[in-house]
């Protein structure tokens, strides 16, 4: 291995008692940079109110049109990830909104974004995939 990529979370517990920090290939040190932007709403990284994505700032609303707000969402996460992982190139997100129906003890239909990300390595030109899933809305009843 060329590179040390290191695992997320990072483990500084490790790192202090001058342990070696568990290590990940390249694919995933990428795909766990994606779901980290992926699950980071902007402004969180103090450092940088850019990185994360804008699925957060819609959790709790009432979409009105699903696929324009599917396409919203696949180009500021594409954007976002273009900016900030520059190991991939020819990015291509896709999201899927689904509403799933629970009956625990009320109904309660929650959505599903499902995220997949498509695009290719810069350093060794192989081929990119990743798919993630969230619920969004947790409190958004039937």
């Amino acid at each position: 291995m060329n590179n040390a990529y290191y695992t997320l979370p990072l483990q500084l517990a490790r790192i202090s008692q001058k342990k070696e920090h568990p290590k990940c290939t390249l694919y995933e040190s990428v795909a766990a940079m994606v779901h980290l932007i992926s699950v980071t709403y902007f402004g969180e990284c103090k450092h940088d109110g850019t990185f994360g994505c804008e699925i957060w700032e819609h959790d709790f609303e009432n979409i009105a049109n699903s696929q324009i707000y599917r396409e919203h969402l696949m180009n500021s996460i594409q954007k976002t990830i273009i900016k900030q992982e520059q190991r991939l190139t020819n990015i291509n997100v896709d999201i899927q909104i689904e509403q799933i129906d629970y009956r625990l003890f009320q109904r309660r239909i929650k959505s599903r974004i499902i995220l997949k990300v498509f695009g290719t390595m810069v350093t060794t030109n192989e081929s990119f995939s990743y798919t993630d899933q969230f619920f969004i809305g947790p409190l958004s009843y039937y």
